[in-house]
């Protein structure tokens, strides 16, 4: 008999990557791309136009049609926590988790309370995901110096498992010396699942050692070797398996018959974060074999030539990072991802307003 597609294969690795309420259907309608070979997720699920009632109706609609998380992070507008803590409110399996919170922003202790209690008031369904953001975004709009990231990352989440553990909080550190003080409450879980968003070779090999997983932006599945070599090193060095890491990156997508145009809409994107993102995003796109491409993007970029640097985004710089198509395309793209061993993708849709973004989900829905 023959072998049934992938997608429709039940198995070990739905368990293996938490494959919860994502099994394959024994029907297929064709309005409706069911993916079943890892968990998908809504990153900012909040489209132009829409307010806060709307947006907690997609959180419920999201939730309904099997997606697996709803993540937000911060840079200089709206908070995460504020915004999750709506979404929380309104859901009751759905993950609810922050990608990413900065963290020079606050301080470590700060976050444990923040994250441990939207744990409590979500039930276990909350995570974290910490990075370390940019000298422009720390140094200018928080006012803080921008050193060290990741001996200050170490630093941070030792703090936060200290207390998530109900631990006292003692650290003697290069930038944290705490003491004395343990929370005045229980927190859901020992284990709060932590992400970190890293790209730089040491970092990565930081989330190796020591993160339960992996948040990547520009995450190319052909390309995937050079991206997680560090990574990669820091599981080995800490005597951990990849199985202990969960891979979630953050995936634009474009529902479209349009792809040139769909192109066209993405490369301001990626040309902002090599050329006005500070280094790390320009480093990573060399790492990934895109070296004379970025040297470029920067370069019109930084010489404040924003249109002449998106058109200098090419094609398969595009096509290796961003998902694109018709629903079917879609969601092979979705596969190649799965493919390479990531845990969940989480979408990034690109839709003018509410309608266009329910019909979006609705047609990408992971599971009934």
């Amino acid at each position: 008999m023959a072998t049934p597609p992938r997608w429709r294969r039940m198995g070990a690795r739905c368990q293996q990557r938490r494959r919860a309420g994502l099994c394959p259907r024994s029907a297929y309608e064709p309005w409706r791309i069911t993916i079943t070979m890892g968990e998908v997720g809504l990153m900012s699920p909040r489209p132009p136009g829409s307010t806060w009632n709307d947006v907690k109706e997609i959180a419920v609609l999201a939730e309904s049609l099997g997606y697996s998380s709803l993540s937000t992070g911060e840079a200089w507008g709206e908070d995460a926590f504020t915004s999750l803590a709506q979404l929380a409110a309104v859901t009751s399996r759905i993950r609810i988790g922050t990608s990413i919170v900065p963290v020079f922003a606050r301080s470590p202790a700060n976050i444990a309370m923040t994250a441990l209690n939207m744990d409590i008031m979500s039930e276990g369904r909350f995570f974290l995901g910490l990075g370390s953001s940019g000298a422009l975004v720390i140094e200018d709009f928080h006012g803080e110096k921008f050193e060290k990231p990741v001996t200050r990352m170490r630093e941070y989440i030792d703090i936060i498992r200290k207390a998530m553990r109900g631990e006292r909080m003692d650290h003697d550190g290069e930038f944290y010396q705490t003491k004395r003080f343990r929370l005045r409450f229980k927190p859901y879980r020992p284990d709060l699942p932590i992400y970190i968003a890293s790209l730089g070779p040491p970092s990565l090999r930081m989330t190796g050692e020591i993160a339960d997983g992996w948040l990547p932006i520009y995450f190319a599945p052909s390309r995937k070797d050079a991206a997680m070599l560090p990574l990669k090193q820091g599981v080995e060095s800490a005597g951990r398996s990849m199985d202990d890491i969960a891979i979630s990156p953050q995936v634009s997508v474009y529902v479209t018959d349009d792809v040139p145009a769909a192109r066209d809409r993405e490369r301001p994107h990626i040309a902002f974060y090599i050329g006005g993102m500070g280094v790390f995003y320009h480093r990573y796109f060399h790492r990934i074999g895109f070296g004379e491409e970025a040297d470029q993007i920067r370069e019109a970029y930084l010489g404040r030539d924003r249109e002449g640097a998106a058109k200098l985004v090419t094609d398969e710089m595009v096509d290796a990072t961003t998902i694109l198509g018709n629903p079917g395309q879609c969601r092979e793209q979705m596969e190649a991802f799965f493919d390479v061993g990531v845990s969940e993708i989480r979408l990034v849709l690109n839709e003018p307003d509410k309608d266009a973004y329910i019909r979006t989900i609705t047609a990408l829905a992971p599971g009934s």
